[in-house]
């Protein structure tokens, strides 16, 4: 489902307020101080303006659209988009150190991108101590912008607006972290169990990549229809846990030509995904305990995550993923009917492709 055009011209400008965002606030002042931090100052300009789904701006400028009075007027949502955009890739870059990843959409990830920039030069210590050190930095100073876009975004609102919109602006912060803590806890425990797996979900994956932005871009456009507001809160999280579930499943199914990612880097680390557990727990003894060996070893190889594939085949647990994304994915499309008819149809023509998007499976058509 293509995008129309009104999303398209968004896009285009999320992207040019990104690359003037992040030149202005992290690659000049780097530079300014010193023009050795010219690679540092690089990194970070990559990070945010090399691609991406731009999931989180689309969310937040179709909801928009759905209540807002003047829809010529996108520079606040604009900016909106951008601070989410920001905020996303420090994460990343954060979330790469996390896991050690070498690779972030098909490219060198920024703690490897950095490692790298100390080898060519020669320097002394360890590369990637430097690497993971100098991407934690980088991050921090995506994370900064972001909150410097935001309050530039929200600055002309009425008091009221203003307050709601950066109480969720916050709250989308800590559930994120949130949610990732619980998922370190969860992988030193190896704890896999549906419950474990099911918060994560909520608070790393489907809050801050669809309900968020969904409800800020709401809250930009002004005060919803309670029958607005409920049919999109409805929408979103069944959006955002299918998004999760069928990310889990890409992990495991999916090249590294199409996620940008190793596939099976979720079994290698032991992430307390809904799949990984659901495979645990249906699989039979002999393949439990190749599974015990597998799981959480960094070192495993290509046959080995296919192994685990088969596991997750024959066990069912992909097929009961697949049916819960089904389900989902009627509660959403339930709400997108319940929506009045005379909201801005691109906006939620919109919402309708990206839920198609978010739970596109045909890259299991041969599994």
């Amino acid at each position: 489902m293509p995008d129309k055009p009104e999303i398209t011209d968004f896009l285009v400008a999320v992207e040019q307020r990104l690359h003037t965002c992040v030149t202005a606030t992290v690659a000049e002042p780097l530079q300014q101080i010193d023009t050795a931090l010219s690679a540092f100052a690089q990194i970070g300009l990559s990070s945010v303006t090399a691609g991406g789904k731009r999931l989180r701006p689309r969310f937040a400028f179709c909801a928009w659209r759905l209540g807002a009075k003047d829809l010529s007027a996108t520079g606040p949502v604009v900016q909106l988009a951008a601070a989410l955009e920001l905020l996303h890739a420090a994460i990343l870059v954060h979330d790469d150190i996390i896991d050690r990843s070498e690779l972030r959409r098909g490219r060198p990830s920024a703690r490897a991108a950095l490692a790298d920039h100390h080898r060519t030069q020669r320097w002394w210590g360890a590369a990637q101590e430097f690497g993971d050190a100098t991407a934690l930095l980088v991050g921090d100073l995506l994370w900064a912008a972001a909150h410097d876009e935001f309050d530039d975004a929200t600055a002309a609102l009425l008091p009221n607006q203003r307050r709601a919109i950066t109480q969720c602006f916050r709250t989308m912060r800590v559930e994120v972290l949130s949610g990732q803590l619980l998922e370190l806890r969860a992988q030193a425990e190896r704890d896999h169990s549906p419950g474990a797996a099911e918060k994560i979900l909520r608070y790393k994956t489907g809050s801050y990549t669809v309900v968020r932005p969904v409800e800020l871009g709401s809250i930009l456009a002004g005060h919803a229809p309670t029958l607005v507001a409920k049919a999109l809160s409805s929408y979103s999280g069944a959006v955002g846990q299918a998004f999760q579930l069928r990310d889990d499943l890409a992990d495991l199914f999916s090249s590294a030509e199409s996620t940008g990612k190793r596939p099976g880097d979720d079994i290698r680390t032991g992430k307390p995904t809904e799949l990984l557990g659901a495979t645990i727990t249906m699989s039979a003894e002999a393949d439990a305990r190749i599974l015990n060996r597998i799981v959480g070893n960094e070192a495993a190889d290509q046959d080995d995550i296919a192994e685990v594939q088969q596991i997750a085949l024959r066990s069912g647990a992909v097929r009961r993923t697949r049916q819960r994304i089904s389900e989902l994915v009627a509660v959403a499309d339930r709400a997108l009917t319940d929506l009045p008819e005379e909201l801005d149809h691109a906006g939620v023509y919109g919402l309708a492709g990206l839920l198609a998007e978010c739970t596109d499976l045909r890259f299991l058509a041969d599994a």
